[in-house]
């Protein structure tokens, strides 16, 4: 996707078919040609990201944690904290206010990262990767009620699985 927006591509129908689309497209092409597709377009994707496609940095970083999970290449270390967390808990606040529901905040170490001002109704006590999971639909019902936290993750549920459905089954990451 980035790299067919960054060429400045857009889809005409559905946004299912045109990623699809651009998947079959791709199908063939080896991991090298996929990366130096990708690397010729560093200046205009990054100019889409400065600007208002900066939605975008989110989705793309939750991908790279599918991807290094699918082959097996999990690096909790590569998620870029200091812009990915916030820009993912400030997506929230809008649907979060609107439920009458307290902030989501993450607590990790000496850290802390809120949705929104207000007081917080439920509070992640996870490191920041995890707690980007979990907000991003990438944890159970089950598994996003067993993480450590304070409040009443039940009503937060519904706002989760109504941003981005909660999968049925455990995606496994360690």
């Amino acid at each position: 996707m980035p790299a067919a927006i960054g060429k400045g591509e857009s889809p005409s129908g559905p946004v299912t078919e045109w990623l699809q689309g651009l998947v079959e497209a791709r199908r063939n092409q080896s991991v090298g040609e996929l990366t130096d597709e990708w690397l010729s377009l560093d200046g205009a994707i990054s100019a889409i990201l400065r600007g208002p496609g900066g939605v975008l940095f989110g989705d793309l970083a939750v991908h790279e944690h599918d991807l290094r999970g699918a082959v097996d290449a999990p690096d909790h270390r590569a998620l870029e904290v200091e812009i990915m967390l916030p820009r993912t808990l400030a997506a929230f606040a809008k649907p979060l206010r609107h439920a009458g529901l307290g902030a989501i905040e993450v607590r990790h170490e000496d850290r802390v990262w809120c949705s929104h001002d207000g007081e917080a109704g439920w509070t992640l006590e996870v490191t920041p990767w995890e707690a980007t999971r979990a907000v991003n639909s990438r944890r159970t019902a089950e598994e996003l009620r067993a993480l450590p936290h304070q409040g009443d993750v039940e009503p937060y549920l519904a706002v989760l699985d109504a941003h981005l459905p909660l999968p049925a089954a455990s995606l496994n990451e360690p």
